[in-house]
């Protein structure tokens, strides 16, 4: 005996069988299937049904009511005071049961909320005496769709999972970088100062290059006459300087004449001839801006020097105490009449007063060139220290134009917090890659007292190390995995989360099942 029976037109029958399924969903039982056993009478088994059932919904459509075992159906439903009518399109209902009223369907989709839908369960509710059961509507949440034996298998699925990502996850990772290199180049970072400064130091001379303009207040300049120059001694007699008048010019500029002469302008001690050295102070450069070291030999190898590009900062001032000479090469006097006829270069005797000991240089949009030169083991020391970078590149240009790498001496790569990396070993030639740095410092560049390139020594968080030897790449990075492996606390709280957290989740829909 069914609960319910339903009265419908085999034209109809995709849009029934939905609604039959929605209603068993409910918890009730349905005849709707018209196939009668073999051997058995069609008009018998239908009255059977009809009879034992509790009440008969009957689907007028626009084929149902031409059909006449459907409108015999819905009179003897009628008789026995179950039928309940509802429309499944726009058709019209035959006269002879248009006095009930009726449940439209027309616009329904089973597991969507209806208020047609709705009504009409309550009516079968009504005859069958039996309350529909509780069924959600719209996509089981995913929890729910997961049989509950998996989920409680699920930590050693999840577990695999996560270490196969964190396997996958490079992290920052603390390195020490130590390289002999003969190039770098880098981009200055951003400090908790809001400036960076590159570390002032002791030289013999430094060469301007680049520029459009340096000016300067001195306190007192003279010039050289050319013809007085002394070829043996370098140098010019004291009757050869004449002094320039500024009495009216606070300010004295020198300015480039055609940039394809290549204007240079070098500032060295007084006393050349007896290795005098002068001081630079530190210069201060912007976040963003980049800075290009190589290294240089001169005069056979008795001195040594580094050039210094950089790029992307318009203005700088150097500071430099010391009274100097000044030779202006492709360079002018601006506003100051000379004793004598232009030349092409120059010889300047200067000397600033305390407290306005500076040259301020307009640069090149191609970036200003700093070419300063030490005696031959001078720049021992650091002349270079405590310079937050965000990138750092040691390739060079080869004379074909490719890149290769600057690296000219062995080096090491190391990671302080993680020693069970261990320490990745460079030699001359092979290529480095250093990705994505955060609050890198480069503590501090020296040249090599053999006067063969420079030493460079940075430290900070790097999110990856790539190195090439050869023609085969290699990646060196810290992995998620490794800090958790190497962090024991942290690895038992996260072991604890997951397992607690799926077990658990798995127990409880194995309760629910057991209790349903």
């Amino acid at each position: 005996m069914s609960d319910i029976f339903i009265s419908y037109s085999s034209k109809d029958r995709p849009w029934v069988e939905r609604f039959a399924i929605t209603l068993e969903a409910h918890g009730w039982s349905v005849w709707w299937d018209r196939n009668i056993p073999t051997g058995g009478s069609f008009n018998a088994v239908i009255r059977q049904e009809l009879s034992a059932a509790k009440c008969a919904i009957v689907v007028w459509s626009d084929q149902s009511v031409e059909s006449e075992w459907v409108q015999a159906e819905a009179a003897e439903a009628k008789k026995q005071d179950k039928y309940l009518p509802i429309k499944i399109n726009e058709s019209d209902i035959p006269l002879g049961f248009t006095q009930r009223t009726f449940q439209s369907l027309v616009d329904w989709e089973a597991g969507t909320e209806h208020a047609g839908f709705s009504q009409l369960l309550k009516d079968v509710e009504r005859l069958v005496k039996s309350p529909p059961k509780r069924v959600e509507f719209g996509p089981k949440s995913w929890w729910k769709r997961v049989h509950p034996v998996w989920l409680v298998g699920a930590p050693a699925v999840l577990a695999a999972v996560v270490v196969i990502g964190l396997m996958l996850w490079p992290i920052p990772a603390l390195v020490q970088v130590k390289l002999t290199a003969e190039r770098v180049e880098f981009e200055i970072g951003t400090t908790e100062r809001g400036e960076t400064t590159l570390s002032g130091f002791d030289m013999q001379s430094i060469a301007i290059e680049k520029f459009t303009d340096l000016s300067f207040e001195p306190a007192s300049i003279e010039v050289a006459d050319p013809a007085q120059y002394r070829v043996k001694t370098d140098d010019f007699p004291s009757s050869a300087w004449k002094p320039l008048n500024i009495s009216r010019a606070n300010k004295v500029t020198l300015g480039a004449k055609d940039q394809t002469q290549h204007p240079r302008v070098t500032v060295e001690g007084l006393n050349a001839a007896e290795s005098e050295t002068i001081h630079l102070d530190p210069i201060a450069v912007a976040s963003g801006t980049h800075v290009t070291l190589a290294t240089r030999e001169t005069h056979g190898g008795k001195k040594e020097g580094v050039t210094l590009q950089v790029t992307g900062q318009e203005t700088f001032t150097l500071s430099i105490h010391k009274p100097f000479k000044l030779i202006a090469d492709q360079v002018e006097l601006r506003d100051i009449a000379l004793p004598f006829r232009k030349q092409d270069e120059l010889t300047y005797r200067v000397t600033l007063p305390e407290q306005a000991s500076w040259i301020a240089v307009t640069a090149l949009p191609v970036g200003l060139i700093l070419s300063p030169t030490f005696a031959l083991g001078q720049s021992a020391t650091s002349f270079f220290s405590d310079i937050r970078v965000v990138s750092m590149d040691f390739t060079k240009q080869d004379p074909s134009g490719e890149r290769v790498s600057a690296l000219i001496g062995k080096g090491t790569i190391s990671f302080p917090d993680y020693p069970h990396l261990g320490s990745v070993p460079l030699n001359e030639g092979e290529a480095i890659g250093l990705e994505r740095l955060d609050k890198f410092t480069i503590e501090h560049v020296t040249l090599r007292a053999d006067g063969k390139g420079m030493n460079v020594v940075g430290y900070g968080p790097v999110k990856q190390v790539r190195t090439k030897r050869g023609e085969i790449p290699i990646q060196h990075s810290l992995t998620a995995l490794d800090a958790l492996w190497h962090n024991a606390w942290l690895a038992v709280f996260v072991t604890i989360i997951v397992t607690v957290f799926t077990t658990s989740l798995g127990a409880y829909r194995l309760w629910k099942e057991f209790r349903r």
